[in-house]
């Protein structure tokens, strides 16, 4: 059997498309994952925008402007003082502050493309911002989002300095209370941002995962390969192997164990490759990681006998057939889009069990499990299901491949 080992390693080894699928494919997906997503991370990513700043009169009257402003530069004395001000998280900034003698100054440097817009208190004592035309029609995601977080600030700034001179009109005396002064502008008792993880989890994580459960399921080309070299059929090796002493079981545990290597090596380069270079992680449980590239590698081979088994079918066909059913069942980890996660988040919930005995989802969980859970309860249990289909398959392909006879070679 250990000839036939390596016999079956070395002739997988050597064929082209098994290269290309098990090892090249993963590399280039994890490639394209990369920079789409690195696309959409810098269209989400708020940039600070030159804004001057008129320091007239009227902005020497508005005790909180001067705050308000040097808190959306990112100045951290403006960021404890500033009350009604809100930003993306504390080491953002909105604005490069461009300091100006008034308004007419500020409309200058917004002329001349040093500023995108300028800031100023009018009569009344709100804070306004005036755009440049450019700006307001432009089509950069980044100035669009930066000028939408900086509107939004002002206005909760204004909106809050309302309330207080309402309420100061009303009655000064509670202003001079330290509580009430300090909770003006505060809204920690309305939200608080909680992390359900040990980790901050890559925002992408389900779209790497659902990607190794589709390079896992193609792996499988290898193992149909293979088999179809034991198929007398099929093969001239096949015809040598069906007359040779070996029984048949012997000849899929060889199969199968040559098949795994491969895909293993493979599919472990992949997953280093999306670890260290994406880096996109697993909560720190890189062996663990290693185990489940390990299951899960043996799991597609054993699907991949099962049909490299399938009779009265060419090598070619069960090769697409491999392919399509991978197709389909990527679809249910969400590899496709936000529709597809809604439609296998909904199978999950109305039927488990079908969704449980998807290869492909039970790969990507199993990265899932590692990453999201603070324990290894359900990662184990994700690796028994596995397992048992695993052995499910192999009974399978064993059970087809006694039943086949010849007529004639």
């Amino acid at each position: 059997m250990f000839t036939s080992f390596k016999t079956f390693l070395k002739a997988g080894v050597r064929n082209p498309s098994n290269v290309f699928w098990v090892f090249a494919f993963p590399l280039i997906m994890l490639a394209m994952l990369h920079l789409m997503f690195s696309d959409i991370s810098d269209m989400i990513h708020v940039d600070p925008q030159p804004m001057a700043v008129a320091e007239d009169s009227n902005w020497g009257k508005a005790s909180g402007a001067a705050q308000v402003v040097k808190a959306l530069a990112g100045d951290s004395d403006g960021k404890s003082q500033a009350k009604g001000t809100t930003t993306k998280n504390d080491d953002e900034k909105l604005i490069t502050i461009k300091q100006a003698s008034g308004v007419a100054d500020a409309k200058r440097m917004v002329a001349d493309g040093k500023a995108k817009g300028y800031l100023y208190v009018s009569d009344s004592g709100a804070l306004r911002m005036a755009l440049a035309d450019t700006t307001v029609n432009s089509g950069d995601e980044a100035v669009s989002m930066s000028v939408t977080a900086l509107d939004y600030a002002l206005q909760q700034y204004n909106e809050t300095g309302q309330v207080v001179s309402a309420v100061a009109a009303k009655n000064h005396a509670v202003m001079a209370n330290p509580q009430v002064r300090s909770s003006i502008g505060a809204s920690s008792g309305f939200m608080k941002q909680v992390s359900v993880t040990t980790i901050k989890p890559h925002r992408f994580a389900r779209y790497y995962f659902s990607m190794l459960g589709m390079a896992c399921l193609l792996g499988a080309t290898i193992s149909i390969y293979l088999i179809t070299l034991t198929q007398a059929n099929l093969t001239a090796l096949g015809i040598r192997a069906s007359v040779s002493p070996l029984p048949k079981i012997r000849q899929t545990v060889a199969t199968l164990l040559a098949s795994w290597v491969i895909s293993f090596v493979c599919m472990l380069v992949a997953f280093f490759a999306m670890r260290y270079v994406i880096g996109v992680g697993v909560a720190g449980r890189e062996p663990a990681a290693v185990l489940a590239v390990a299951a899960s590698t043996l799991m597609a081979s054993a699907l991949g006998l099962v049909i490299g088994a399938l009779p009265k079918l060419s090598t070619r066909a069960k090769l697409s057939v491999n392919v399509i059913l991978t197709c389909f069942l990527s679809m249910f980890t969400g590899l496709y889009g936000t529709g597809a996660m809604a439609l296998g988040d909904a199978l999950q919930r109305k039927a488990p069990v079908i969704a449980r005995i998807n290869p492909a989802r039970q790969v990507s969980d199993l990265f899932y499990d590692l990453l999201y859970y603070d324990n290894y309860h359900p990662f184990f249990i994700g690796l028994a299901v596995m397992a048992a289909t695993t052995v499910v398959f192999v009974l399978i392909v064993v059970a087809m491949l006694r039943r086949q006879r010849y007529e004639h070679l």
